[in-house]
């Protein structure tokens, strides 16, 4: 009998993880991908989404001093078919930089920093390949200047190289990010023309151009370093938003299947398909080209979570997110204050509303010009917080990808709320009206905060205000209190109910509730009576769906506000 597989959540390392029994999802066969396009490439995704284990993958593959493991790392994978090899195996000097971890919160540090990863890289190279004695080498890492350690060092092992260079780079944008969001003028120097991250990489450039350095490959998440250091290194080749390369990094949902069967042996089929149906909610839903069509876990996300199923009564994790996501809403926050925060936050109040936004992706950021919304909504995109829905009517759309970043969205909006309405609604006070819901069906008590909202926004212009708008607020404030999983106009048989608010696996409500949400103008505010009626014929359609049915203890509510006031708040029994 075989030993189970261990889940390799947060394992980057991929000879460890080969080596120890870990699972793994094979992605070797873009090895041939990779060394089949351009030799100088850059891969944008998310955060979080298994770009490290790609760039290990490399470094293994490619490395000379691993050729005696290559059979005990890729025996029984793609790549370790011999039909499939490359002739890159084994056969090139890897030089690896790792980016991340550089402290941006005071910039004059980031220079030393940067260059402290930079001699990092090459002691390990140096290690690695015998090249250069330690007085020779202690002497070039003198240098204060990352491109001045690195020419140096490869000018003075020029003669003794019998191999051609690859350079890997993890997360080569990781700092400048940061720096980007909140201290715009001094990411400008930093990849301006004297700029030592331009410098670093007109470096890799010059040797690149004597065939030294033959192949190149920089993981990141945005592409705007990238963009501005264009003339310092404009030979690399951006592969992030093509198809072939789409499933690179991330899990199918046919690979999800497969994990959840392999890694909790003996599970049912039913048990088995409410997991992958509540993971794919969760955490599926990411597109990287719009040519392709396979969306994708984000694999940190999904990792997390089974590692955290209790294996024998298959319980979910108290906590269906993963605290680091929480870094998603500050990042919402910095993006926000470049250009124009009225716009940025009419995008977001579009993409909360709608579920949607229209925008063609950036792909070279200049600051030559004024950063517009569709720069904002493309560095969503990047960050992992928006992906791509899909082309209607020759645009593309842009969606939320999955439940875990919906949340993130809502708490920025109810933050953005506080601070817009001045207005201090505790989370214990939310607490407590979810609890009304949950063990009274009650849902008075979160209609009397959306209400404090609505009358303090009382001074606004509401022409065009919806239930759209009433809606969003309901399920932004129900969902601070982290109890409830809200969805918001589910599809169900091509019907739609506004908000239902259902167990979210960790917390199992005495009462689940479904609302049909109507808003009237006040001028109109005589229709109330007719808009009540339709709203219960609409609410008992939605009853005899046979997804409706099925779910245990669910109430039926429609909510009408009228203004800034709830006007009327009707349950409608079953007949």
């Amino acid at each position: 009998m075989k030993t189970p597989k261990s889940i390799p959540y947060g394992l980057a390392d991929f000879r460890s993880l080969i080596l120890n029994n870990f699972y793994y999802v094979d992605r070797t066969s873009f090895i041939r991908k990779i060394e089949e396009s351009h030799n100088y490439l850059f891969f944008l995704r998310p955060r979080r989404f298994g770009k490290s284990l790609t760039i290990s993958m490399l470094e293994y593959y490619y490395g000379i001093q691993y050729k005696d493991e290559f059979d005990s790392m890729f025996s029984g994978l793609f790549i370790g078919n011999p039909e499939n090899t490359t002739k890159g195996k084994n056969n090139y000097f890897v030089l690896r930089f790792d980016f991340t971890g550089i402290n941006t919160s005071n910039i004059d540090d980031v220079l030393s920093e940067f260059n402290k990863k930079v001699q990092n890289a090459l002691k390990t190279f140096n290690d690695n390949y015998k090249l250069i004695d330690e007085e020779k080498y202690s002497r070039i890492m003198q240098n204060i200047y990352p491109s001045a350690t690195l020419s140096e060092y490869i000018t003075e092992v020029l003669t003794k190289l019998d191999h051609k260079i690859m350079v890997l780079i993890d997360e080569y944008d990781h700092f400048t990010n940061e720096i980007f969001s909140f201290q715009n003028t001094s990411f400008v120097e930093l990849v301006s023309q004297n700029g030592f991250v331009r410098k670093f990489y007109e470096s890799i450039k010059f040797f690149a151009g004597t065939g030294v350095i033959e192949r190149f490959f920089a993981t990141g998440v945005t592409p705007v370093t990238l963009d501005s250091m264009t003339s310092g290194f404009n030979i690399g080749t951006n592969i992030s938003l093509e198809a072939e390369f789409n499933e690179m990094a991330g899990f199918t949902n046919e690979e999800v299947e497969k994990m959840i069967y392999d890694l909790l042996p003996g599970i049912q089929k039913i048990e088995a398909d409410k997991i992958l149906t509540d993971a794919s909610s969760w955490y599926n839903g990411s597109l990287f080209s719009k040519r392709a069509d396979t969306r994708l876990y984000n694999p940190a996300l999904l990792l997390r979570f089974l590692s955290k199923i209790e294996p024998v009564t298959l319980q979910y994790p108290d906590d269906m997110v993963d605290n680091n996501i929480l870094t998603d809403f500050s990042k919402i926050t910095n993006l926000t204050e470049l250009g124009k925060l009225e716009d940025n936050l009419s995008v977001i109040d579009t993409i909360i509303k709608e579920g949607s936004y229209p925008s063609e992706l950036t792909t070279i950021f200049t600051f030559e010009r004024d950063f517009t919304e569709q720069d904002f909504a493309s560095l969503l995109y990047y960050n992992g917080l928006l992906t791509i829905k899909g082309v209607k009517d020759f645009d593309l759309y842009l969606q939320i990808p999955n439940y875990v970043i919906k949340e993130v969205y809502w708490e920025f909006f109810a933050s953005v709320m506080q601070k817009e309405i001045e207005i201090d609604i505790k989370v214990n006070e939310i607490r407590q009206a979810i609890k009304a819901l949950a063990n009274l069906n009650d849902p008075l008590p979160l209609m009397k905060i959306v209400e404090t909202v609505l009358i303090t926004l009382s001074n606004r212009d509401f022409i065009n205000f919806d239930e759209k708008y009433v809606k969003m607020l309901i399920f932004v404030y129900a969902s601070l209190a982290k109890r409830y999983k809200i969805k918001s106009e589910p599809e169900v048989n091509l019907n739609y109910p506004d908000l239902m608010l259902l167990n979210s696996q960790s917390f199992f409500p005495e009462h689940q509730q479904l609302f049909e949400v109507k808003y009237i103008k006040r001028e109109a505010a005589d229709s109330l009576e007719k808009v009540k009626s339709s709203a219960i014929s609409q609410v008992r359609r939605y009853m005899e769906l046979p997804e409706i049915k099925e779910i245990k203890n669910l109430k039926f509510w429609v909510i009408i506000f009228t203004g800034n006031k709830c006007s009327d708040c009707t349950e409608v029994i079953r007949l």
